[in-house]
């Protein structure tokens, strides 16, 4: 790498044109990167810091050439820390090199225009640049494997510091935004996800014993399958006798609606426990702030679960959220509220729940009153079911729709639910 060719006038000509065209070049790389999957699904961060590596490494390449230099002593440091990063961002150490691959092919595709077009510089092209590109990004492709290699090694001890770290603000400064957007951004999480955390009851577990960890590890794994979610998703925690784990949220949804799809993955969640193992699961959060109440809440589902003794062994904090917003928290209040906005897009279905309660849940009173058709009650009501995942002929879904609607009305409150006539 450090003999670097002497380039005659007419093939230094045609690479400072080359040179001059580098962002096209460099974008093609990149939208072949994009068919892998391991490009396809990096966060858009990431992304745009694997295209400056790219246009770095091309810029590097003609920088070398056109002097006559080797790359200095901080082009190769810069060019080590791509590398490093790639082992945070999650990237697999032959993904990497396919950049290399791809990179060293295109320019070669450019030589062989100019040799196609320009005889007189086949033998050059041929005798001295090719030679020396395939030695140069061969020793480059050795030098980031390297980098990369070396801090895969460090980075258990790394990742470790700043999961404590990052726990450490959830936990005890979780109105610390900044550094907790710093921290998860460098663990490669996207910081405005929303989350949803399980807190896990494991009785028996030893926390001394030498598998402990390997044994936490066994549970977060299956609890990744039973949330058909990637292991490397989720994050956990020991914390106060209690495994932690935030899971990724759908991001767009509503918290009912999130709510809904981790209770249609109870039956999945059951199975995934160890025997007699428990868990509480809380409701969406996002941020700092998010991360610890979805915590407090996964806490307070689990201890529910305890005091019941009965064969459920997955309780959602959805289930005690009545009870919960008696006690002032606000998150019980934002649950239920989400609930009636999933209807706010069809008014009609507002005033129809509005005056299915006002009449006691009596539907040929309700329908007298709205003044339409039994049956055209029964198509709307269907349809609040179906929009909310809800059942009206469940207490639970009632009595969480009653103080949802008294919570819209303010001091003005519907009629209690009780059972369908």
């Amino acid at each position: 790498m450090h003999d670097v060719p002497t380039l005659s006038p007419a093939l230094r000509e045609n690479t400072l044109r080359l040179a001059d065209h580098l962002p096209a070049m460099t974008d093609g790389v990149f939208r072949s990167l994009l068919k892998m999957k391991e490009y396809a699904e990096l966060m858009p961060v990431v992304r745009l810091d694997v295209d400056k590596s790219i246009a770095f490494s091309a810029d590097l390449w003609f920088q070398t050439m056109l002097s006559g230099m080797p790359p200095s002593a901080e082009d190769l440091r810069i060019f080590e820390e791509f590398g490093q990063r790639r082992v945070h961002q999650g990237m697999p150490l032959p993904a990497l090199l396919r950049a290399f691959r791809l990179g060293s092919l295109e320019l070669w595709r450019e030589y062989i225009r100019i040799a196609e077009q320009n005889e007189d510089l086949r033998e050059e092209l041929l005798f001295s640049i090719s030679p020396y590109l395939l030695t140069y990004f061969d020793a480059m492709a050795q030098l980031i494997s390297q980098s990369y290699l070396r801090e895969q090694f460090r980075q258990t001890r790394w990742r470790e510091s700043l999961q404590h770290q990052l726990y450490g603000l959830i936990f005890t400064s979780p109105q610390d935004s900044g550094e907790f957007h710093k921290t998860a951004a460098a663990l490669g999480l996207d910081p405005a996800a929303p989350r949803i955390a399980l807190a896990v009851y494991l009785p028996g577990i030893d926390s001394n014993a030498p598998r402990f960890s390997g044994e936490l590890d066994r549970v977060t794994a299956e609890i990744a399958r039973g949330l058909d979610a990637a292991e490397e998703n989720l994050m956990s925690v020991w914390h106060h006798g209690r495994l932690l784990i935030w899971a990724p949220a759908l991001t767009g949804n509503v918290m009912n609606a999130n709510d809904r799809i981790m209770a249609g993955r109870a039956a999945a969640l059951s199975e995934a426990l160890p025997p007699a193992a428990l868990m509480g699961v809380g409701l969406m959060g996002q941020g700092a702030e998010g991360w610890a109440a979805a915590a407090r809440e996964a806490n307070r589902a689990l201890d529910f679960c305890l005091e019941r003794h009965d064969e459920r062994r997955v309780y959602f904090y959805s289930d005690i959220v009545v009870e919960e917003s008696v006690r002032g928290s606000d998150t019980p209040l934002r649950y239920l509220v989400s609930l009636l906005e999933q209807l706010s897009a069809e008014p009609e279905l507002l005033s129809t729940l509005e005056t299915y309660f006002a009449r006691c849940q009596r539907r040929k009173e309700a329908a007298s009153v709205l003044g339409i058709h039994p049956n055209t009650l029964n198509y709307r009501l269907e349809r609040i079911e179906k929009l909310l995942g809800a059942r009206l002929d469940d207490v639970g879904w009632t009595t969480k729709l009653y103080v949802a609607l008294n919570l819209r009305h303010g001091p003005s409150p519907v009629t209690g639910p009780r059972r369908r006539e």
